[in-house]
Protein backbone atom coordinates (compact mmCIF):
# COMPACT_ATOMS: atom_id res chain seq x y z
CA UNK A 1 0.00 0.00 0.00
CA UNK A 2 1.28 3.44 -0.90
CA UNK A 3 1.96 5.75 2.02
CA UNK A 4 2.25 8.88 -0.14
CA UNK A 5 0.21 11.65 1.47
CA UNK A 6 0.01 10.00 4.88
CA UNK A 7 0.50 12.55 7.66
CA UNK A 8 0.97 10.37 10.76
CA UNK A 9 3.58 7.71 10.27
CA UNK A 10 5.62 5.32 12.36
CA UNK A 11 8.98 4.73 10.72
CA UNK A 12 10.33 1.32 11.70
CA UNK A 13 13.83 -0.14 11.37
CA UNK A 14 15.64 3.10 10.64
CA UNK A 15 19.35 3.71 11.12
CA UNK A 16 20.20 6.81 13.14
CA UNK A 17 23.32 7.81 15.07
CA UNK A 18 24.88 4.40 14.64
CA UNK A 19 21.91 2.34 15.78
CA UNK A 20 18.53 0.96 14.79
CA UNK A 21 15.54 3.05 15.94
CA UNK A 22 11.91 3.80 15.20
CA UNK A 23 10.52 7.31 14.70
CA UNK A 24 6.96 8.49 15.22
CA UNK A 25 6.20 11.63 13.20
CA UNK A 26 3.38 14.00 12.43
CA UNK A 27 4.28 17.50 11.25
CA UNK A 28 7.21 17.21 13.66
CA UNK A 29 9.20 14.28 15.02
CA UNK A 30 7.25 13.17 18.06
CA UNK A 31 9.29 10.29 19.39
CA UNK A 32 12.50 8.37 18.68
CA UNK A 33 13.23 5.06 20.32
CA UNK A 34 13.69 1.33 19.86
CA UNK A 35 10.74 -0.92 19.15
CA UNK A 36 7.93 1.64 19.17
CA UNK A 37 4.48 0.10 18.91
CA UNK A 38 2.11 1.33 16.18
CA UNK A 39 -0.91 3.19 17.50
CA UNK A 40 -4.38 2.20 16.20
CA UNK A 41 -4.77 3.39 12.62
CA UNK A 42 -1.17 4.55 12.40
CA UNK A 43 0.59 3.97 9.08
CA UNK A 44 3.92 2.16 9.19
CA UNK A 45 6.86 2.77 6.89
CA UNK A 46 9.60 0.15 7.03
CA UNK A 47 12.94 1.89 6.47
CA UNK A 48 14.64 -1.46 5.96
CA UNK A 49 17.73 -0.36 7.88
CA UNK A 50 18.11 2.78 5.79
CA UNK A 51 19.78 5.83 7.32
CA UNK A 52 17.62 8.80 8.29
CA UNK A 53 18.93 12.23 7.34
CA UNK A 54 17.33 15.66 7.55
CA UNK A 55 15.62 16.46 4.25
CA UNK A 56 17.84 18.17 1.68
CA UNK A 57 17.43 21.80 0.53
CA UNK A 58 18.69 22.91 -2.88
CA UNK A 59 19.82 26.49 -2.26
CA UNK A 60 20.10 27.48 -5.94
CA UNK A 61 17.62 26.20 -8.52
CA UNK A 62 15.33 27.63 -11.20
CA UNK A 63 12.09 25.71 -10.78
CA UNK A 64 10.12 26.73 -13.86
CA UNK A 65 13.17 26.61 -16.12
CA UNK A 66 14.06 23.17 -14.77
CA UNK A 67 10.51 21.94 -15.34
CA UNK A 68 10.53 23.34 -18.89
CA UNK A 69 13.95 21.87 -19.66
CA UNK A 70 12.73 18.32 -19.28
CA UNK A 71 10.36 18.86 -22.19
CA UNK A 72 12.91 20.72 -24.28
CA UNK A 73 15.19 19.75 -27.15
CA UNK A 74 18.76 19.05 -26.05
CA UNK A 75 21.03 21.18 -28.25
CA UNK A 76 24.27 19.83 -26.80
CA UNK A 77 25.22 17.93 -29.94
CA UNK A 78 28.64 16.63 -28.96
CA UNK A 79 32.04 17.09 -30.56
CA UNK A 80 33.16 17.52 -34.14
CA UNK A 81 33.44 20.31 -36.66
CA UNK A 82 30.96 23.19 -36.60
CA UNK A 83 29.42 21.80 -39.80
CA UNK A 84 28.99 18.36 -38.25
CA UNK A 85 27.41 19.84 -35.13
CA UNK A 86 25.00 21.97 -37.15
CA UNK A 87 23.98 18.94 -39.17
CA UNK A 88 23.20 17.04 -35.98
CA UNK A 89 21.19 19.97 -34.61
CA UNK A 90 19.25 20.21 -37.88
CA UNK A 91 18.39 16.52 -37.57
CA UNK A 92 17.17 16.98 -34.02
CA UNK A 93 15.06 19.99 -34.98
CA UNK A 94 13.55 18.08 -37.90
CA UNK A 95 12.63 15.15 -35.65
CA UNK A 96 11.09 17.29 -32.88
CA UNK A 97 7.53 16.22 -32.16
CA UNK A 98 4.53 18.54 -32.42
CA UNK A 99 3.84 21.44 -34.72
CA UNK A 100 4.23 24.53 -32.51
CA UNK A 101 7.22 26.06 -30.76
CA UNK A 102 10.47 24.11 -30.48
CA UNK A 103 12.21 25.03 -27.24
CA UNK A 104 15.89 24.12 -27.23
CA UNK A 105 18.42 24.28 -24.40
CA UNK A 106 22.15 23.85 -23.78
CA UNK A 107 23.59 25.13 -27.06
CA UNK A 108 27.13 26.47 -26.94
CA UNK A 109 29.07 28.29 -29.56
CA UNK A 110 32.13 26.01 -29.36
CA UNK A 111 29.98 23.37 -31.06
CA UNK A 112 27.76 25.40 -33.36
CA UNK A 113 29.40 28.79 -33.75
CA UNK A 114 27.44 31.92 -32.92
CA UNK A 115 23.72 31.52 -33.63
CA UNK A 116 21.38 34.19 -34.94
CA UNK A 117 17.95 34.20 -36.62
CA UNK A 118 19.38 33.49 -40.06
CA UNK A 119 21.49 30.56 -38.88
CA UNK A 120 18.38 29.10 -37.23
CA UNK A 121 16.29 29.75 -40.35
CA UNK A 122 18.77 27.63 -42.28
CA UNK A 123 18.28 24.82 -39.77
CA UNK A 124 14.50 25.11 -39.27
CA UNK A 125 12.33 27.61 -41.10
CA UNK A 126 8.87 26.04 -40.85
CA UNK A 127 8.39 26.05 -37.05
CA UNK A 128 9.03 28.76 -34.48
CA UNK A 129 12.26 28.02 -32.63
CA UNK A 130 13.87 29.49 -29.55
CA UNK A 131 17.12 28.05 -28.25
CA UNK A 132 18.81 28.90 -24.97
CA UNK A 133 22.55 29.21 -24.53
CA UNK A 134 24.02 26.81 -21.98
CA UNK A 135 24.73 29.76 -19.64
CA UNK A 136 21.02 30.58 -19.46
CA UNK A 137 21.64 34.26 -20.31
CA UNK A 138 20.81 34.21 -24.03
CA UNK A 139 17.92 33.05 -26.22
CA UNK A 140 18.08 32.88 -30.00
CA UNK A 141 14.88 32.87 -32.09
CA UNK A 142 14.42 32.14 -35.78
CA UNK A 143 12.45 34.56 -37.96
CA UNK A 144 9.12 32.81 -37.40
CA UNK A 145 9.75 32.87 -33.67
CA UNK A 146 10.41 36.62 -33.72
CA UNK A 147 7.19 37.16 -35.66
CA UNK A 148 5.15 35.13 -33.17
CA UNK A 149 6.71 37.11 -30.33
CA UNK A 150 5.61 40.23 -32.22
CA UNK A 151 9.08 41.70 -32.18
CA UNK A 152 10.08 44.06 -34.96
CA UNK A 153 12.90 46.42 -35.86
CA UNK A 154 11.13 49.47 -34.41
CA UNK A 155 11.13 48.00 -30.90
CA UNK A 156 13.56 49.50 -28.41
CA UNK A 157 13.65 46.80 -25.73
CA UNK A 158 16.51 45.98 -23.37
CA UNK A 159 18.34 42.84 -24.43
CA UNK A 160 16.82 42.61 -27.91
CA UNK A 161 19.89 42.72 -30.16
CA UNK A 162 20.36 44.06 -33.68
CA UNK A 163 23.02 43.56 -36.33
CA UNK A 164 25.17 46.32 -37.82
CA UNK A 165 22.33 47.24 -40.20
CA UNK A 166 19.82 47.68 -37.40
CA UNK A 167 17.95 44.44 -38.11
CA UNK A 168 16.80 42.20 -35.27
CA UNK A 169 19.24 39.31 -35.22
CA UNK A 170 17.07 37.01 -33.09
CA UNK A 171 19.28 37.19 -29.99
CA UNK A 172 17.61 38.17 -26.70
CA UNK A 173 19.95 38.68 -23.75
CA UNK A 174 18.85 38.55 -20.10
CA UNK A 175 15.18 39.18 -20.82
CA UNK A 176 13.35 35.94 -20.11
CA UNK A 177 10.44 38.00 -18.78
CA UNK A 178 9.91 39.56 -22.23
CA UNK A 179 9.68 36.15 -23.87
CA UNK A 180 7.29 34.87 -21.20
CA UNK A 181 5.06 37.95 -21.52
CA UNK A 182 4.93 37.80 -25.31
CA UNK A 183 4.22 34.06 -25.29
CA UNK A 184 1.37 34.53 -22.84
CA UNK A 185 -0.07 37.47 -24.80
CA UNK A 186 -0.01 35.53 -28.07
CA UNK A 187 -1.39 32.29 -26.66
CA UNK A 188 1.90 30.43 -26.88
CA UNK A 189 2.82 30.66 -23.24
CA UNK A 190 2.00 27.68 -21.08
CA UNK A 191 3.44 27.59 -17.59
CA UNK A 192 5.69 24.54 -17.33
CA UNK A 193 4.20 21.59 -15.50
CA UNK A 194 6.21 21.56 -12.29
CA UNK A 195 4.48 18.55 -10.79
CA UNK A 196 6.79 15.96 -12.36
CA UNK A 197 9.84 18.00 -11.40
CA UNK A 198 8.65 18.31 -7.80
CA UNK A 199 8.12 14.58 -7.53
CA UNK A 200 11.53 13.90 -9.01
CA UNK A 201 13.06 16.23 -6.42
CA UNK A 202 11.23 14.27 -3.71
CA UNK A 203 12.71 11.05 -5.11
CA UNK A 204 16.12 12.63 -4.60
CA UNK A 205 15.39 13.48 -0.96
CA UNK A 206 14.87 17.21 -1.55
CA UNK A 207 12.33 18.80 0.80
CA UNK A 208 13.01 22.49 0.09
CA UNK A 209 14.28 24.75 -2.67
CA UNK A 210 15.40 28.33 -3.11
CA UNK A 211 14.29 29.62 -6.49
CA UNK A 212 17.00 32.09 -7.50
CA UNK A 213 15.47 33.47 -10.72
CA UNK A 214 16.14 37.21 -10.99
CA UNK A 215 12.81 37.90 -12.71
CA UNK A 216 10.68 36.48 -9.89
CA UNK A 217 8.11 39.12 -8.94
CA UNK A 218 4.88 39.42 -6.97
CA UNK A 219 3.02 37.33 -9.54
CA UNK A 220 5.71 34.66 -9.23
CA UNK A 221 5.15 34.66 -5.48
CA UNK A 222 1.42 34.11 -6.02
CA UNK A 223 2.13 31.33 -8.51
CA UNK A 224 4.42 29.51 -6.11
CA UNK A 225 1.94 29.95 -3.24
CA UNK A 226 -0.82 28.48 -5.41
CA UNK A 227 1.31 25.55 -6.56
CA UNK A 228 2.26 24.76 -2.99
CA UNK A 229 -1.36 25.05 -1.87
CA UNK A 230 -2.62 22.69 -4.60
CA UNK A 231 0.17 20.20 -3.98
CA UNK A 232 1.72 20.57 -7.43
CA UNK A 233 4.91 21.61 -5.66
CA UNK A 234 5.63 19.44 -2.64
CA UNK A 235 8.78 21.18 -1.47
CA UNK A 236 8.99 24.18 0.80
CA UNK A 237 9.89 27.16 -1.41
CA UNK A 238 11.99 30.22 -0.67
CA UNK A 239 12.04 32.93 -3.30
CA UNK A 240 14.52 35.54 -4.37
CA UNK A 241 13.75 37.90 -7.22
CA UNK A 242 13.37 41.44 -8.48
CA UNK A 243 12.88 44.80 -6.80
CA UNK A 244 9.09 44.44 -6.56
CA UNK A 245 9.22 41.72 -3.91
CA UNK A 246 8.84 42.77 -0.30
CA UNK A 247 10.83 39.88 1.14
CA UNK A 248 13.51 37.40 0.17
CA UNK A 249 16.80 38.18 -1.48
CA UNK A 250 17.11 40.78 -4.22
CA UNK A 251 18.79 38.82 -7.02
CA UNK A 252 21.27 40.97 -8.93
CA UNK A 253 22.55 39.70 -12.26
CA UNK A 254 25.96 41.01 -13.20
CA UNK A 255 27.45 40.60 -16.68
CA UNK A 256 31.10 41.56 -16.97
CA UNK A 257 30.60 43.01 -20.46
CA UNK A 258 27.58 45.11 -19.48
CA UNK A 259 27.88 46.26 -15.88
CA UNK A 260 25.36 48.85 -14.65
CA UNK A 261 26.43 52.27 -13.33
CA UNK A 262 27.75 51.71 -9.81
CA UNK A 263 25.55 54.45 -8.32
CA UNK A 264 22.42 52.88 -9.82
CA UNK A 265 23.30 49.51 -8.33
CA UNK A 266 23.94 51.04 -4.91
CA UNK A 267 20.50 52.69 -5.05
CA UNK A 268 18.89 49.31 -5.80
CA UNK A 269 20.67 47.73 -2.86
CA UNK A 270 19.67 50.55 -0.52
CA UNK A 271 16.03 50.33 -1.64
CA UNK A 272 16.08 46.62 -0.86
CA UNK A 273 17.60 47.35 2.54
CA UNK A 274 14.64 49.58 3.43
CA UNK A 275 12.41 46.51 3.00
CA UNK A 276 14.67 44.40 5.17
CA UNK A 277 15.95 42.47 2.17
CA UNK A 278 19.48 41.28 1.55
CA UNK A 279 21.10 40.78 -1.82
CA UNK A 280 22.37 37.83 -3.81
CA UNK A 281 24.87 38.55 -6.60
CA UNK A 282 25.23 36.39 -9.69
CA UNK A 283 29.04 36.34 -10.11
CA UNK A 284 30.77 34.08 -12.62
CA UNK A 285 33.85 36.20 -13.29
CA UNK A 286 36.50 37.99 -11.24
CA UNK A 287 35.34 41.39 -12.53
CA UNK A 288 31.73 40.73 -11.50
CA UNK A 289 32.83 39.78 -8.00
CA UNK A 290 34.98 42.89 -7.67
CA UNK A 291 32.08 45.05 -8.84
CA UNK A 292 29.63 43.40 -6.43
CA UNK A 293 31.86 44.02 -3.43
CA UNK A 294 32.46 47.61 -4.54
CA UNK A 295 28.70 48.19 -4.61
CA UNK A 296 28.30 46.67 -1.15
CA UNK A 297 31.06 48.89 0.20
CA UNK A 298 29.08 51.98 -0.89
CA UNK A 299 25.66 50.65 0.14
CA UNK A 300 23.93 50.81 3.49
CA UNK A 301 25.22 48.26 5.94
CA UNK A 302 23.23 45.01 5.93
CA UNK A 303 22.67 42.63 8.76
CA UNK A 304 26.19 41.25 8.87
CA UNK A 305 26.78 38.15 6.82
CA UNK A 306 23.40 37.69 5.17
CA UNK A 307 24.20 38.81 1.63
CA UNK A 308 25.44 36.02 -0.62
CA UNK A 309 27.38 35.24 -3.79
CA UNK A 310 25.79 32.91 -6.32
CA UNK A 311 28.16 30.64 -8.26
CA UNK A 312 31.48 32.24 -7.33
CA UNK A 313 32.79 30.53 -10.45
CA UNK A 314 36.18 32.25 -10.21
CA UNK A 315 37.41 33.39 -6.77
CA UNK A 316 41.09 33.98 -6.06
CA UNK A 317 42.61 34.11 -2.58
CA UNK A 318 42.47 37.91 -2.35
CA UNK A 319 38.76 37.99 -3.08
CA UNK A 320 38.17 35.03 -0.79
CA UNK A 321 39.67 36.91 2.12
CA UNK A 322 37.42 39.88 1.40
CA UNK A 323 34.37 37.60 1.34
CA UNK A 324 35.45 36.02 4.61
CA UNK A 325 35.79 39.42 6.25
CA UNK A 326 32.19 40.20 5.22
CA UNK A 327 30.87 36.80 6.29
CA UNK A 328 29.46 36.26 2.78
CA UNK A 329 28.79 32.68 1.71
CA UNK A 330 29.39 31.36 -1.78
CA UNK A 331 26.57 29.19 -3.14
CA UNK A 332 28.51 27.12 -5.62
CA UNK A 333 27.83 24.32 -8.11
CA UNK A 334 30.43 21.53 -8.17
CA UNK A 335 28.18 19.69 -10.63
CA UNK A 336 29.48 21.91 -13.42
CA UNK A 337 32.89 20.25 -13.03
CA UNK A 338 31.17 16.98 -13.93
CA UNK A 339 28.99 18.13 -16.82
CA UNK A 340 31.20 20.88 -18.29
CA UNK A 341 34.64 20.08 -16.93
CA UNK A 342 36.00 18.56 -20.13
CA UNK A 343 35.08 21.74 -21.98
CA UNK A 344 36.68 23.84 -19.22
CA UNK A 345 39.91 21.84 -19.63
CA UNK A 346 39.90 22.60 -23.34
CA UNK A 347 39.13 26.30 -22.97
CA UNK A 348 40.83 27.43 -19.75
CA UNK A 349 44.39 27.44 -18.45
CA UNK A 350 46.41 28.19 -15.31
CA UNK A 351 44.68 30.17 -12.59
CA UNK A 352 41.40 30.06 -14.52
CA UNK A 353 41.28 26.34 -13.76
CA UNK A 354 42.78 26.45 -10.27
CA UNK A 355 40.27 29.12 -9.17
CA UNK A 356 37.28 27.41 -10.82
CA UNK A 357 34.32 26.51 -8.61
CA UNK A 358 36.54 26.35 -5.54
CA UNK A 359 35.41 24.64 -2.36
CA UNK A 360 38.10 23.55 0.10
CA UNK A 361 40.32 26.54 -0.64
CA UNK A 362 37.52 28.98 0.13
CA UNK A 363 36.59 27.15 3.31
CA UNK A 364 40.21 27.16 4.45
CA UNK A 365 40.23 30.96 4.02
CA UNK A 366 37.07 31.34 6.12
CA UNK A 367 34.38 31.55 3.40
CA UNK A 368 31.23 29.51 4.02
CA UNK A 369 30.61 27.37 0.91
CA UNK A 370 27.32 25.67 0.07
CA UNK A 371 26.85 23.15 -2.75
CA UNK A 372 23.74 23.42 -4.93
CA UNK A 373 22.50 22.43 -8.40
CA UNK A 374 21.64 25.52 -10.50
CA UNK A 375 19.25 23.17 -12.31
CA UNK A 376 18.48 23.06 -15.17
CA UNK A 377 21.94 24.40 -16.02
CA UNK A 378 23.69 21.95 -13.72
CA UNK A 379 22.79 18.38 -12.69
CA UNK A 380 19.72 18.36 -10.45
CA UNK A 381 20.75 15.32 -8.40
CA UNK A 382 22.28 16.39 -5.08
CA UNK A 383 24.07 13.04 -4.93
CA UNK A 384 25.89 13.74 -8.22
CA UNK A 385 26.79 17.23 -6.97
CA UNK A 386 28.07 15.81 -3.68
CA UNK A 387 30.09 13.13 -5.47
CA UNK A 388 31.69 15.71 -7.77
CA UNK A 389 32.57 17.97 -4.84
CA UNK A 390 34.44 15.01 -3.38
CA UNK A 391 36.21 13.77 -6.52
CA UNK A 392 36.30 16.86 -8.81
CA UNK A 393 36.06 14.57 -11.85
CA UNK A 394 34.65 15.36 -15.29
CA UNK A 395 32.48 13.06 -17.36
CA UNK A 396 35.70 11.61 -18.80
CA UNK A 397 37.10 11.04 -15.31
CA UNK A 398 39.71 13.80 -15.41
CA UNK A 399 40.30 15.74 -12.18
CA UNK A 400 39.85 19.53 -12.26
CA UNK A 401 41.33 21.39 -9.31
CA UNK A 402 41.90 18.32 -7.09
CA UNK A 403 43.14 20.59 -4.27
CA UNK A 404 39.54 21.82 -3.96
CA UNK A 405 38.16 18.41 -3.03
CA UNK A 406 36.11 18.16 0.16
CA UNK A 407 34.65 15.17 1.91
CA UNK A 408 31.25 13.96 0.83
CA UNK A 409 30.03 14.89 4.32
CA UNK A 410 31.13 18.51 3.87
CA UNK A 411 29.26 18.79 0.58
CA UNK A 412 26.17 17.08 2.00
CA UNK A 413 26.22 19.42 5.00
CA UNK A 414 25.35 22.35 2.72
CA UNK A 415 22.22 20.59 1.52
CA UNK A 416 21.24 19.99 5.15
CA UNK A 417 21.87 23.59 6.25
CA UNK A 418 18.87 25.94 6.56
CA UNK A 419 18.99 29.27 4.72
CA UNK A 420 19.18 31.11 8.04
CA UNK A 421 22.57 29.51 8.76
CA UNK A 422 24.29 29.95 5.40
CA UNK A 423 26.44 32.81 6.71
CA UNK A 424 28.59 30.38 8.68
CA UNK A 425 30.13 27.05 7.78
CA UNK A 426 28.04 24.34 9.40
CA UNK A 427 29.72 21.00 10.00
CA UNK A 428 28.14 17.73 8.92
CA UNK A 429 27.71 16.70 12.56
CA UNK A 430 25.82 19.91 13.32
CA UNK A 431 23.71 19.79 10.14
CA UNK A 432 22.87 16.10 10.48
CA UNK A 433 20.53 16.47 13.45
CA UNK A 434 17.36 14.35 13.57
CA UNK A 435 15.85 14.87 17.03
CA UNK A 436 12.40 14.91 18.60
CA UNK A 437 10.58 18.22 18.31
CA UNK A 438 12.09 19.27 14.97
CA UNK A 439 10.05 19.43 11.73
CA UNK A 440 9.55 16.04 10.13
CA UNK A 441 11.40 16.90 6.92
CA UNK A 442 13.31 13.68 6.37
CA UNK A 443 15.29 11.78 3.76
CA UNK A 444 15.59 8.05 4.34
CA UNK A 445 18.29 6.34 2.32
CA UNK A 446 18.25 2.82 0.97
CA UNK A 447 21.06 1.62 3.20
CA UNK A 448 23.57 3.40 5.38
CA UNK A 449 25.36 6.61 4.35
CA UNK A 450 28.72 5.02 5.21
CA UNK A 451 28.05 2.40 2.53
CA UNK A 452 27.57 4.90 -0.30
CA UNK A 453 29.60 7.97 0.73
CA UNK A 454 32.54 7.02 -1.52
CA UNK A 455 30.22 6.75 -4.52
CA UNK A 456 27.60 9.29 -3.50
CA UNK A 457 26.16 9.51 -7.01
CA UNK A 458 24.83 5.98 -6.45
CA UNK A 459 22.88 6.93 -3.32
CA UNK A 460 19.23 5.93 -3.53
CA UNK A 461 16.37 7.29 -1.45
CA UNK A 462 13.96 4.94 0.33
CA UNK A 463 11.44 7.66 1.29
CA UNK A 464 11.08 11.42 1.68
CA UNK A 465 8.83 13.15 4.21
CA UNK A 466 7.94 16.84 4.10
CA UNK A 467 6.23 18.17 7.19
CA UNK A 468 5.52 14.58 8.19
CA UNK A 469 3.68 13.83 4.96
CA UNK A 470 5.17 11.10 2.78
CA UNK A 471 6.19 12.83 -0.47
CA UNK A 472 8.04 9.82 -1.91
CA UNK A 473 7.84 6.15 -1.01
CA UNK A 474 10.00 3.82 -3.08
CA UNK A 475 8.02 0.92 -1.68
CA UNK A 476 4.99 2.11 -3.65
CA UNK A 477 6.88 2.48 -6.95
CA UNK A 478 6.07 -0.08 -9.64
Amino acid sequence: MSLIGCDIVLIKNAWLNGGSVDLRVSDAIQEIGPHLTPAPGESVLDAGGGEVLPGLHDHHIHVFAAAAAYGSLDCDVGSGTVADCRDRLAQRLASATGSDWIRGVAYHEQQLGELDRWALDALCRDRPVRIQHRSGKLWVCNTLGLELLQLNASDQIAGVERDSQGRLNGRIVRNDALIAQRLEATGGGVQPDVQDLSRMLAQLGIVGVTDTSAHNNQQSQKDFDRLRRTGEILQRVELMGDDSLDSGYLKILLDADQLPPLDDLVQRINAARTKGRNVAFHCVSHLELVFALAALADAANPEAGFDRIEHGSVVNDEMALRLASLGMPVITQPGFIYTKGDRYLADLTGSELSDLYRFRGLQDLGVPVIASSDAPYGPVSPWQVISTAANRQTLKGIAVGPAERVSAEQALAGYLTPTSALHRQVSFAEANQVVAGTPADLCILQGKWSEVRDKAERAMVRATLIGGSVAFDSGSEP
